[in-house]
C-alpha cells in the first residue's frame, strides 16, 4: 500500500496479469455480443525464447512431419520435415483472436495457412490447414503431439 496515495502498489509482473486478465474480461464481453473470443496464448518473458514440439500430420504430405516451435513474447516460428520435405511458419501471437493463424510454406512449393486454437494450458493447441493443391492436414504443438 503506497501510504501517500492509500492505493495499493502492483508489482510490474501483477500488473501485466491484471492488465490481460481486464483486456480478457473486455474480450468476453464483446464475445457474448458476437464480436470476437477471448483467448490467452502462450507468453514469455521479453528476450527469452521457449521451445515446444510440434507435428504436421497429413498423408497428402506423407504422414507425420516432426520438429520444434519456437515461442516469443509476440511471435513464433516452426520447421518441422520428414525426409526431404519441410515445412515452416510464422505466426503473431494475438489476444484477441480465439484461433491463431499460423503460416505454412513447404519446399515443395505447397502453401496455405493452418488456424490453430490453444489448449487451456496454453502450451499446447490444434488446428486443420489446408494447402494451394487442396491437401488438408493438421497442426499440433505442445504436449497435444504426444498423441502422434
Amino acid at each position: 500500500m503506497n501510504h501517500r496515495t492509500n492505493f495499493p502498489v502492483i508489482a510490474w509482473g501483477n500488473f501485466m496479469r491484471v492488465r490481460s486478465a481486464i483486456s480478457c474480461l473486455f474480450a468476453t464481453g464483446l464475445a457474448a455480443s458476437g464480436l470476437t473470443g477471448c483467448t490467452t496464448p502462450v507468453r514469455t518473458i521479453p528476450g527469452v525464447a521457449r521451445t515446444l514440439p510440434v507435428v504436421v500430420v497429413s498423408e497428402g504430405l506423407g504422414g507425420v512431419l516432426r520438429g520444434s516451435v519456437r515461442v516469443e513474447q509476440t511471435q513464433g516460428s516452426y520447421v518441422v520435415s520428414k525426409g526431404k520435405l519441410s515445412c515452416s511458419g510464422s505466426y503473431a501471437l494475438a489476444t484477441w483472436t480465439p484461433r491463431l493463424p499460423v503460416s505454412i510454406l513447404c519446399n515443395d512449393g505447397r502453401k496455405g495457412t493452418a488456424y490453430v486454437t490453444n489448449d487451456q494450458d496454453k502450451f499446447s493447441g490444434k488446428g486443420n490447414f489446408t494447402l494451394n493443391d487442396g491437401t488438408k492436414g493438421e497442426f499440433v504443438f505442445g504436449n497435444e503431439t504426444k498423441k502422434y
